[in-house]
């Protein structure tokens, strides 16, 4: 039975960690369109004509920087630290399941790290 009440505790802190970190990320998005959605009422009710509005828009917009090769590493420290996680609950609830997963996510992790690695050295040298 205890066996039992841990594997479940292990599923749900993995598997519901991530869905929580998901669903704050979708509710940060929607707070945010929401805002640009009043500037834009707010500044059509005030009496400005949907031209000047948009003109406005385009320049509160911040211009996305281009992103240097660095999906491979966000992606590797992402999978380290959910195996590191899965690690911590492993030895605090003495699943080994979590351990087997951990040690295979962190290699992952590492190997995504490496591939950034590989791939800017060959960017700079090129």
């Amino acid at each position: 039975m205890g066996d039992t009440v841990r594997l479940l505790a292990t599923l749900i802190v993995m598997v519901g960690g991530p869905l929580a970190l998901a669903l704050a990320v979708l509710m940060n998005r929607h707070q945010l369109a929401l805002k640009k959605y009043e500037k834009i009422n707010q500044a059509l009710e005030s009496g400005r004509s949907p031209e000047e509005v948009e003109q406005m828009m385009k320049i509160m917009e911040t211009t996305k920087t281009p992103r240097s090769r660095t999906g491979y590493f966000r992606a590797g420290f992402v999978m380290i630290g959910l195996s590191l996680a899965s690690l911590v609950v492993g030895l605090i609830i003495g699943v080994e399941a979590c351990l087997a997963a951990a040690g295979g996510g962190l290699v992952f992790g590492l190997a995504l790290v490496a591939i950034w690695f590989i791939m800017d050295r060959n960017s700079k040298t090129a």
